[in-house]
């Protein structure tokens, strides 16, 4: 495949390849931390991985297009993240990511895109937040907190790769 266009794309493209890598050690993870009972519900998680696949391709028939897919991909597989492990667990935390993938994805040129795409993911927080009722999982007493703390490194870990990546994009 082709390099993007842009430095943008190409950090978009190199954002989605390590979700896309990482997707798999997820269910793997919380087998370790809480056994295979939250694992098999955890392989649930992989399902929005062909949407991170699609980004390369994407990108390489509109770098624009796959710049405002990121951001949306990572808002659905938020979403329903949390729907499925339940807010306790921490998952909510990855729309930080997501909001940032929305500023740091545009130039200054774009900024009506990156302006709107950060504007629907704070809306869909405000609007998710406390309502996404139970929890596919009967979670045990310290299965939440376990998950909250793998979640949270793995968000600041992903907000580090993306703000490390896109510093030299241009």
């Amino acid at each position: 495949m082709a390099e993007p266009p842009d430095g943008r794309t190409a950090a978009c493209v190199s954002t989605a390849w390590i979700i896309l890598l990482n997707k798999p050690t997820y269910p793997l993870t919380v087998w370790a931390l809480i056994g295979v009972h939250a694992a098999a519900l955890s392989l649930a998680t992989m399902a929005s991985a062909p949407l991170y696949a699609l980004i390369p391709a994407l990108a390489s028939r509109s770098a624009w297009s796959a710049r405002l897919a990121l951001p949306l991909v990572g808002l659905a597989d938020t979403l329903y993240s949390t729907k499925l492990m339940g807010p306790a667990a921490g998952t909510e935390l990855f729309l930080f990511p997501c909001a940032l993938l929305a500023i740091v994805g545009f130039s200054a040129g774009e900024a009506i895109a990156s302006r709107t795409l950060v504007i629907l993911i704070y809306c869909a927080s405000l609007a998710l937040h406390g309502r996404y009722g139970a929890p596919l999982e009967d979670w045990g007493a310290e299965d939440p907190a376990r998950l909250f703390a793998l979640n949270a490194f793995s968000a600041a870990s992903l907000s580090a790769f993306i703000g490390l990546r896109f510093a030299r994009a241009k």
